[in-house]
Parts: C-alpha cells; sequence; structure tokens
C-alpha cells in the first residue's frame, strides 16, 4: 500500500482494509510477524565511543569536519604554552579515519576551525596572534583538497582578527565567526569563496565562537555580550542581514562556546566559565542553555554543582542523548539520557599516551553528527560513536573484565578481580560529579583487597586502570554501616 502525507485516517483505513482482505495471506504473515516480534525480547541501542585505531593525538584537536563517513579533516592549534609544544596541523582521512595524512604542519598558526563544502574547497580559521602563533592571516582557503592552501584576502567589510567557527551551509555558501575574546565578527560567501563579505556584530556581541545553520539564511551564532561577559545567542533568518538576540544569561564571565541541534526543534549551546581566571575559587555550579521550539526560546539547565568544569564541545545523537567536553585539563566528560536534565561522568574518552594523559584532560571540543546513528569527537584524539543493539537484559556495573563485591557495600573492604589479568592495577572512585573521594589505590590483584575510606551514603562511580588503559568502570553503592 501507498499512503500520502495527505490522506485522511479514514482514507488509510480503507486502503489498508482492502489490502488485508484481498491478501488474506499477507494479513496471516502479517500476524506472524507481530507474534514473533512481541516474543523476542525488548531491544535498546547503547552508545559506546571508542578512539579511532591511527588517528592523530593531541592536546587538543579543536575541530573535525566529515563530508562522508570516510573522508574528514581535522585540526590541532599551535601550543607553546604545554610542554612539549605543538605545531599548528590540519590533517586528511580517506578511509574513515583509520589513517591520517599531515596536510598543514606550522607553528605560526593557531588552527581553530575547518570546514569543507566538497572534496576540493575548503576553509580554515585561525585564531590569531596568541602565544608563539605570529600569523595574522584570518583564514585560509584550498581549491585542490587540502594540498595546498592559501590565504583569504578578497575581503569585503572589517577584517576579523580571527576565526573560531565555520559552517558550511550550503554548496555555496560558507560563514565564519570570531573571536571569542572579542573582535566579534562574522564572515560570509555565497560563491564558494570566490568573494567575501564581512559584517561587524560589537553593537551585540563582545565574542562570538561558534554556529550552526539550517540553511544558507537561517541559523544561530553563539558567543558572549557585554562586559563582563554574559552567554549569547544571536538568530537570523535572512542569512545575517539582521540579528535578534535570543538568549543572554543573568551570569557574569560567560561564553557560549558550542551549539547543536539534534533535530529541528532541540538545540543545545555548551556556556564556558572563565571565574577560575578571576576568582579565587571557582563557580560552584556549570550549566548549558536547551531550546524546545527551534531557537525561539532558551532555558538554562545545571549540568554540575559544588565543582568546576570547563564546557566546551557539546553534541547529541538525538533529542534526549547527548555528550559534554571539557577543555585540556579539565578530565571530566559528562552525558545525559534525559534532554540534559541530569548528567553524569562518562569515562569512555581520553588516552593514556603520554605527554597527553599527564593534565588529565580529554578535551572534547567538537561533535560532528551523521544521521542517526554515527558521531565522530575530537579532543586529545578522535572517536567514533556506533549504536550497539543489545536485548534488553540485566547488565553489570563493571566493565566486561573487571568484578567487584560486595556491591552495595557498608565502608569495608571491596573485592576487585580483573578476567585474565595478574599484575597489579589502580583503583580509583569519583562522587557522581567527577571529584575524587579516595586517593588512588594500587591494588596487588592476587589480594584483590581495597580499603574503602567512610564517605557518606550514596552512589559513586569506580574506575579501574592498568599501563595508562582503563579496564572497567561502573557504579558503587554504598550504604549505612
Amino acid at each position: 500500500a501507498v499512503y500520502s502525507i495527505s490522506d485522511t485516517p479514514h482514507v488509510m483505513h480503507l486502503r489498508f482494509s482492502n489490502m488485508i482482505n484481498t491478501k488474506r495471506v499477507w494479513r496471516l504473515g502479517l500476524l506472524a510477524v507481530c507474534f514473533t516480534w512481541l516474543a523476542l525480547p525488548a531491544m535498546k541501542a547503547q552508545y559506546q565511543w571508542l578512539p579511532m585505531a591511527g588517528a592523530p593525538e593531541s592536546w587538543r584537536l579543536d575541530d573535525i569536519f566529515f563530508l562522508n563517513p570516510q573522508e574528514g579533516w581535522a585540526i590541532n592549534p599551535s601550543y607553546s604554552y604545554l610542554l612539549p609544544p605543538q605545531n599548528g596541523r590540519v590533517l586528511h582521512t580517506q578511509d574513515g579515519g583509520q589513517s591520517w595524512q599531515v596536510q598543514v604542519d606550522t607553528a605560526a598558526t593557531f588552527i581553530r576551525s575547518i570546514g569543507f563544502a566538497d572534496h576540493l574547497h575548503g576553509w580554515y580559521g585561525n585564531l590569531g596572534m596568541i602565544a608563539q602563533a605570529t600569523d595574522t592571516n584570518f583564514m585560509y582557503q584550498t581549491t585542490d583538497g587540502g594540498q595546498s592552501w592559501m590565504p583569504v584576502t578578497n575581503l569585503m567589510g572589517p577584517r576579523p582578527k580571527g576565526v573560531c567557527g565555520i559552517s558550511v551551509t550550503s554548496d555555496s555558501t560558507i560563514y565564519g565567526y570570531g573571536r571569542f575574546y572579542g573582535d566579534p565578527t562574522m564572515i560570509k560567501t555565497t560563491d564558494l569563496g570566490a568573494s567575501w563579505q564581512s559584517q561587524a556584530l560589537d553593537s551585540l556581541a563582545s565574542g562570538l565562537v561558534d554556529g550552526w545553520f539550517f540553511g544558507p539564511d537561517t541559523g544561530f551564532v553563539v558567543g558572549s555580550s557585554g562586559q563582563p561577559h554574559k552567554a549569547l545567542i544571536l538568530s537570523t533568518v535572512d542569512g545575517g542581514a539582521s540579528w535578534q538576540v535570543r538568549h543572554q544569561s543573568l551570569r557574569d564571565d560567560e561564553t557560549g562556546w558550542k551549539v547543536f541541534f539534534p533535530s529541528r526543534l532541540v538545540g543545545y549551546v555548551a556556556i564556558q566559565s572563565y571565574l577560575e581566571e578571576l576568582a579565587p575559587s571557582p563557580p560552584s555550579t556549570t550549566w548549558i542553555s536547551k531550546t524546545t521550539d527551534g531557537g525561539l526560546t532558551w532555558t538554562d539547565k545545571v549540568v554540575a554543582t559544588n565543582g568546576y568544569y570547563k564546557l566546551e564541545g557539546i553534541g547529541f545523537i538525538n533529542d534526549s542523548v547527548g555528550w559534554l567536553g571539557g577543555d585540556c585539563c579539565m578530565p571530566w566528560n559528562f552525558k545525559t539520557t534525559n534532554g540534559g536534565d541530569t548528567w553524569q561522568v562518562d569515562w569512555q574518552f581520553g588516552v593514556a599516551t603520554p605527554p597527553y594523559h599527564i593534565y588529565g584532560g580529554y578535551a572534547i571540543n567538537r561533535f560532528r553528527k551523521f544521521g542517526d546513528t554515527l558521531m565522530y569527537a575530537s579532543g586529545n584524539t578522535i572517536y567514533r560513536l556506533d549504536p550497539v543493539v543489545s536485548a534488553s537484559v540485566p547488565q553489570r556495573e563493571s566493565g566486561s573484565d573487571v568484578q567487584i563485591w560486595p556491591n552495595p557495600n557498608r565502608h569495608g573492604q571491596l573485592h576487585i578481580a580483573v578476567a585474565g589479568l595478574q599484575e597489579d592495577v589502580v583503583v580509583e572512585l569519583y562522587d557522581l560529579q567527577g571529584r575524587a573521594v579516595m586517593d588512588a589505590q594500587r591494588v596487588e590483584l592476587a589480594k584483590g583487597l581495597v580499603e574503602l575510606p567512610l564517605l557518606p551514603v550514596g552512589l559513586y562511580v569506580y574506575r579501574v586502570r592498568a599501563r595508562g588503559r582503563i579496564l572497567g568502570h561502573g557504579k558503587l553503592m554504598v550504604e549505612d554501616l
């Protein structure tokens, strides 16, 4: 049967009735399928992030862009204030991220953002002069797939000092925005880079970071407004000819950092705070902003309290399930399964390769999504998300190789065993806000005992690692004595 969205329910009922009356065999087959379906266990998707084999590692890969699941680009900035220093790089893959080739390698450019319109035409943005990065060109363009890059010079209007974000909205219309710490300027091309126009937005904003467009004309940019900065969300429906303030936070020293719409109506913005640089103690609450009406209105939602997290990347596989990332020196990444109402630490990110593990951070700054099942994330390496569909049966709280008991526990000894491993392991324990509540303990598996400290009753997260690899993690319930 063929249905049209203009069919009334009555018309659809008649068409379906006619079909099954004339094809009784089909009706019996349909009933058999229904009974078979009811007999199957409930199925659900469990999402797992894995570092991609052969992917580059860095203090932070600031951005990624995939034309399709096979071909993509990644960039990292030029860092001199982390040891060892690293050059700014553009990297290219043509095999789904299994191998990467360096296309740009320079100490002069703090490469910040990247986007491609097709296999040949692409752009990367430069944050501008910072630390060792002395390059004053705000953006570079390639017309040969990244084999060569030239500065963008064909600009009409005020010259931006840097480009933090790039949005490719069609095969010819591209936007760029910057910078997060001043000189708020938007640039735009409608002819695949043959010419560019710029627009100063300092009457509305004090900084610009990122954008999201649903087409060449309708979209959002995020950043900050005023002094001290407050997180800001702007929208346009006429390709940037005019802008409307959709949201502004009430808290000082904040910036809207990354914006992500898993669907046309539902969108999220990660809000970064700078108070750690201005106050003797960090802020006690971390926020995101959410819309459920396509960006007309936004509501700030709490991510965590009583702890500081410098939020940056944000991404959702659907309207409800999503992740938040932090900067290079904040080790926690968070996951929500209820549209941002609650968040918990997610341990799936992070590589332990020296020297990128020494600050403890995983630096997720960008999430990119393809369809309903595939996502990429860039941090200190590149991650790929694939859903693993499994029967809805009780799952162990521990990793596949780790067992702990008793759980719940009453402030006594915690037993631990790791399948196929005899060496020492390190056991860590955190509260649900990601704060360590126990000094990391080295455990001899021949004994397999962890002495738990006296903790408030509640739910905690444990992690077991060895040789720089996370062996397993899960939840531990602590009860009254």
